[in-house]
């Protein structure tokens, strides 16, 4: 379902994808080739990220 997902985030030209699970996207080669079908429609790539890496860690020192 997260492929759905990334083509509707991808169409809408959304700046991230929030996700809690990123194992489906989790192969590298596979992000890749989907990277490269989207540049050649024209289409961004969303930033695939969970809720933790959007809104920040609050236990990250450089951040303070």
């Amino acid at each position: 379902m997260l492929h759905l997902d990334l083509a509707v985030a991808s169409y809408h030209r959304c700046d991230f994808l929030l996700t809690r699970n990123c194992r489906q996207l989790a192969n590298a080669n596979e992000f890749d080739y989907i990277r490269r079908v989207n540049t050649m429609l024209g289409l961004i790539v969303p930033a695939i990220v969970t809720p933790l890496e959007l809104l920040g860690d609050d236990d990250d020192p450089s951040r303070r």
